[in-house]
């Protein structure tokens, strides 16, 4: 099931229990957030009540979005980016950093003799970063200048459930592994995100307006939930 919170959608998924007494709400890495409740309570009881706790969910998962790793990546293992999965080769070398770089349709890490496995999390995540500033800010400009639409911030954090996001104040943030996408679905993520400059829902007038910009938005939308599974 699903909620919406001004631009935020929240998925939960329902347990119940005969031996529940009350209705509790968790939020995890793993099973993201699970309502459990009593075996009598109704969905729309429960989406109320998820509703009502929109906001402290929201923090929860900004929370546990910032703890995800890539895994234990070593020579042998792929990385996505740009839409494809690609081989990585690690290269061990008398050096302090650790620089991840992509040559040739292939990722090379360099890393020093010694490292764990934390540090090259940590240096997966700069790249994925420093590539998504360099191509969704350009996005940014050219499509703010189409749809009339300019935000009074862009940032970029890394998050477990969602691509990107805009407050209240019109303030845009992109999870840096936006860059694991398609260049299609990137541009896709960032029309949706300067849409909500002018409506914060899901409305139909919202998605009239990404239709303005981008016809086949509700192909995006499957692709990017076929994307999500993989990764």
């Amino acid at each position: 099931m699903r909620v919406e919170y001004g631009t935020e959608t929240i998925e939960f998924k329902i347990t119940r229990s005969k031996k529940a007494k009350n209705t509790y709400i968790t939020v995890d890495r793993d099973n993201g957030v699970v309502v459990k409740a009593p075996e009598g309570v109704l969905d729309d009881e429960i989406a109320s009540m998820v509703k009502s706790k929109a906001k402290w969910i929201v923090q929860k998962l900004e929370e546990v979005g910032s703890e995800v790793e890539h895994g234990e990546i070593v020579t042998g293992s792929r990385l996505f980016y740009l839409g494809k999965s690609y081989y990585v080769e690690i290269i061990r070398q008398n050096r302090k950093d650790i620089e991840v770089t992509f040559i040739h349709s292939k990722f090379k890490i360099y890393t020093p003799k010694h490292y764990n496995q934390i540090e090259l999390n940590e240096a997966i995540d700069r790249f994925y970063k420093q590539k998504a500033e360099e191509k969704i800010t350009k996005l940014v400009k050219k499509f703010s200048a189409t749809m009339k639409l300019y935000p009074e911030y862009v940032g970029f954090r890394k998050s477990k459930t969602k691509w990107g996001s805009c407050s209240q104040r019109d303030r845009i943030t992109f999870n840096p592994e936006v860059m694991k996408l398609s260049s299609s679905l990137i541009e896709y993520v960032v029309i949706h995100e300067l849409a909500h400059i002018a409506y914060k829902n899901h409305s139909k007038e919202f998605w009239k307006l990404i239709k303005k910009y981008m016809s086949d938005y509700t192909e995006k939308e499957k692709q990017l939930r076929v994307f999500e599974k993989k990764v």
